[in-house]
């Protein structure tokens, strides 16, 4: 692994620099309209972040602004003898201890910090701060059109120049590798990965009542035998949430793309997304109907139909089927959950208290958080090089919630069978697709997290909804 320790410590470097965050819950601003191939890979979906609601507030770039085009007009600070203080942002909130903890050695070893800023509006903070020539020397969104689109534009460095193309190309699958190239040219790799086919349960109260987990065989049509099954013993299926400040609804797409990818198959799916089939192709408005059936039937959540769905937060939402007495059997969200019923519920046991089975069909959806540098300083090179290593990963890996697909990283390293299950449906899935909103991005993105919500208050609106998303591609 390479480290710069830019010209040594003074005075003997004995402690870790601090790293500094700042969490902002923004309103939402004007994005690029993008438009992303449907490449296998994946996209993490994460809570809305607390703070000023200033996009942008309290990061700055320690070593003076990079030029948009990513050249350094600056350099290690001078006298102190320290690597300087890294501008990264991320769309992590309440998983940031996790990353401080995982940045911790890199701080150690170099004398470096970090400063990190966390939204779940990272595209219009990238895009506020790049248009203002003000970028951050590192980002670790989920979303890759932007990142297409600032590659291409000249903005982002090749990994070549932090010498970071090597730990990439021979460390990390084929596609993922694919989908940080643009043009030719090796631009990011990606981190932190999430599968999106983990519906999540209480294993005791399902051998208490004697209902059986479904398994990647069964169908769409078992899940809702499953749901009457479970209500019909008096008891309320699920618990779900799609609040996520300017984001809210993008939990809905998440139930809509997977039983897309294993209604409709990969070809409708990748069509979605590249636009040759459009929001109003049938097999989209199936998809949709299938979602309402959970989503709307009544009794079937405890959040009590769209209004109280609309209203809940995605995270919140993950925590009625692990009460001390339940209020739900089942909450559908991808891997990343995990980590909010660890933090919420501590003394509960992966496998035991709390576990997935996988989304009917056996086709997953993903996600994960690609990291991209913005200029070639020191700093910058000296952290994206140590967040793609596997020594870097395993750190998280350890503390649960975290899935790496650097091949250094072997199932084994996860702390427990539900983490490892869940890092091998993504390695291990015959059929994979990227998050399709991610996939998509900008103005279609948009459109179609304000769709979920407006459907979840009158699904009969839904052909004017798929319309409106549909149009957002012009």
């Amino acid at each position: 692994m390479r480290r710069s320790t830019g010209g040594g410590h003074a005075g003997g470097w004995g402690q870790r620099g601090v790293s500094r965050r700042l969490f902002l819950r923004g309103t939402a601003l004007t994005t690029f309209g993008l438009a992303g191939a449907a490449l296998i890979g994946c996209d993490d979906d994460d809570e809305p972040a607390d703070g000023d609601g200033t996009p942008g507030g309290g990061a700055t770039t320690p070593s003076g602004a990079p030029s948009p085009g990513g050249t350094a007009t600056g350099g290690p600070p001078a006298g102190g003898g320290e690597i300087g203080t890294a501008d990264v942002v991320g769309i992590w909130g309440e998983e940031v201890p996790n990353f401080e903890a995982m940045v911790a050695p890199w701080e150690d070893d170099t004398g470096g910090t970090m400063e990190f800023v966390g939204t779940r509006e990272l595209a219009a903070l990238l895009t506020t701060r790049v248009e203002g020539g003000n970028p951050p020397d590192i980002a670790l969104p989920a979303e890759v059109g932007l990142f297409q689109q600032f590659a291409r534009e000249g903005l982002l460095v090749p990994l070549s120049e932090c010498g970071v193309d090597e730990e990439a190309m021979g460390n990390y699958p084929e596609g993922f590798v694919d989908l940080g190239t643009v043009d030719g040219e090796l631009y990011g790799y990606f981190m932190k990965a999430d599968s999106k086919g983990t519906i999540w349960y209480n294993p005791r109260l399902f051998d208490e009542q004697g209902w059986e987990p479904l398994t990647a065989d069964s169908s769409f049509d078992d899940l809702v035998s499953l749901s009457e099954e479970i209500a019909g013993a008096g008891f309320t299926p699920w618990s779900m949430g799609v609040e996520a400040a300017g984001d809210s609804g993008w939990p809905g797409t998440d139930w809509i793309q997977q039983i897309l990818l294993n209604e409709s198959g990969p070809e409708v799916y990748d069509g979605i997304v590249d636009g040759s089939v459009p929001f109003t192709d049938p097999a989209m408005r199936s998809a949709w109907e299938s979602f309402g059936q959970i989503a709307l039937t009544e009794g079937w959540t405890v959040q009590g139909g769209g209004q109280g769905i609309n209203a809940t937060n995605f995270i919140n939402s993950t925590y009625p089927p692990f009460e001390s007495e339940p209020q739900a059997a089942m909450v559908y969200l991808g891997g990343f959950a995990a980590g909010f019923i660890q933090e919420q519920f501590p003394d509960l046991v992966a496998g035991e208290d709390y576990d997935f089975f996988p989304f009917p069909g056996g086709a997953i959806t993903g996600s994960a958080n690609i990291a991209y540098a913005f200029n070639s300083e020191e700093t910058t090179c000296s952290l994206l090089m140590y967040l793609a290593t596997a020594e870097a990963q395993q750190v998280w890996v350890d503390r649960g919630g975290f899935v790496s697909v650097h091949q250094g990283v072997s199932l084994d390293a996860y702390p427990d069978e539900v983490s490892r299950r869940q890092a091998a449906q993504l390695t291990e899935a015959e059929v994979f697709r990227f998050d399709l909103d991610d996939g998509i991005g900008g103005d279609v993105q948009q459109a179609y997290f304000s769709a979920v919500t407006e459907y979840l208050q009158d699904p009969s609106q839904l052909d004017a909804l798929l319309e409106q998303i549909e149009a957002a591609r012009a």
